[in-house]
């Protein structure tokens, strides 16, 4: 992955959903990741950096099809309370401790065994797309899980079987940089698993670390892309991961900022010449598309981003945010200031591809790193 841009929204490919739920962690974004295929819709509700729920329409995915499945019950007790849950219009779960067919601590072990089910089969789907939705209207559920995105991420890589995959994401690389170590603290790895990352951190040529592994080459090449999606290596020499608490230390140039009107100055260079970009190929409804974008991610920026307006030539308008941070310390909020304009670069940009394509898409982040990060 190795990027600080990664649209909400989009094409699911085999593999995407490792490094959407990285992003997801990375960013601490609390919602729902849906994804939808032509046969079924299936959702995560993510709090804190945790899976909490699942859901999934697809009747297989059902909760009384899984307790069949795994001999809990039987097809007539299926039945009975199948037909008891529609006549009093109540849960299936609910039914069934009614009926006395379980009690509770039976129903709530396998309510969380059904839903870590829902959770896991994610990492089967490898076509669709995917949204993910920050603060969405939702029920609150009774039986709730508690699942780490991390550990989530390193399990589901531990399933995970396609050596197509692996080997067409692999032919290009020569070599395999170590650049986050403090994300292994969060993995709870096994010996085996952290014997790879040491290989990297010993020899960074990748046809000499599949030589000398223990590991079957699938498993090493299996590792070393867990590695990749979680940001512990890299492909790039020096790539160093940013993590957002650690932002003012980092953001090249940050350095020369002494005020929020420098840094929005300096970003709303940026802003406009991805409108002329924009607007050159479409004309003047560039700047609504801008606006649509940045709207639909106000939830997700600072309280003082939220009401923002582009100006004529696509730059955000100065005075009303600079009227939000009057009372604001610089030194305390420059950090959450930045980010939150990143945000919106990186909303703008993902409007450039969706409408224009990859191409114009690179040449944009060719054209604002020029301007400086």
């Amino acid at each position: 992955m190795n990027s600080q841009y990664f649209p909400l929204e989009g094409k699911l490919g085999e593999g995407d959903i490792y490094s959407i739920l990285y992003h997801i962690y990375k960013n601490s974004i609390s919602g729902l990741l849906v994804v939808e295929t032509p046969g079924y819709r299936k959702q995560l509700v993510i709090e804190d950096r945790k899976i909490v729920f699942a859901l999934s329409d697809r009747k297989e995915d059902a909760l009384g099809d899984h307790l069949l499945k795994n001999d809990v019950i039987t097809r007539e007790i299926y039945t009975r309370t199948g037909n008891f849950m529609e006549e009093n219009n109540t849960r299936f779960g609910r039914a069934l401790i009614e009926l006395g067919y379980l009690n509770y601590d039976q129903l709530w072990t396998w309510i969380l065994d059904h839903l870590k089910t829902i959770v896991y089969s994610f990492f089967d789907i490898n076509n669709g797309t995917y949204r993910i939705v920050t603060h969405p209207e939702r029920d609150i559920e009774n039986i709730v899980l508690d699942l780490d995105l991390i550990g989530l991420i390193v399990e589901g890589m531990r399933r995970f079987k396609s050596m197509d995959f692996l080997e067409a994401k692999f032919e290009i690389v020569e070599h395999l940089y170590v650049c986050n170590t403090r994300m292994l603290s969060n993995m709870d790895l096994k010996p085996y698993e952290m014997h790879v990352f040491d290989l990297v951190k010993r020899d960074s040529n990748l046809e000499k670390i599949l030589r000398t592994s223990e590991l079957l080459e699938f498993d090493t090449l299996r590792l070393l892309y867990l590695f990749l999606v979680v940001e512990a290596i890299s492909t790039r020499r020096g790539f160093q991961e940013i993590e957002p608490d650690s932002l003012l230390e980092n953001v090249v140039g940050l350095s020369t900022f002494t005020s929020f009107d420098e840094a929005l100055k300096h970003y709303n260079m940026k802003y406009e010449l991805i409108y002329k970009t924009l607007s050159k190929e479409i004309g003047p409804i560039a700047l609504s598309i801008l606006l649509k974008a940045v709207e639909d991610i106000f939830e997700n920026l600072p309280p003082f981003l939220q009401k923002i307006q582009l100006k004529p030539d696509g730059r955000i308008d100065e005075d009303i945010v600079l009227k939000s941070l009057w009372y604001h310390d610089f030194d305390k909020n420059i950090g959450d200031f930045l980010r939150g304009l990143e945000e919106i670069l990186y909303t703008e940009i993902y409007a450039v591809k969706k409408h224009l394509g990859s191409d114009y898409e690179q040449q944009v982040l060719k054209w604002i790193n020029g301007i400086g990060n």
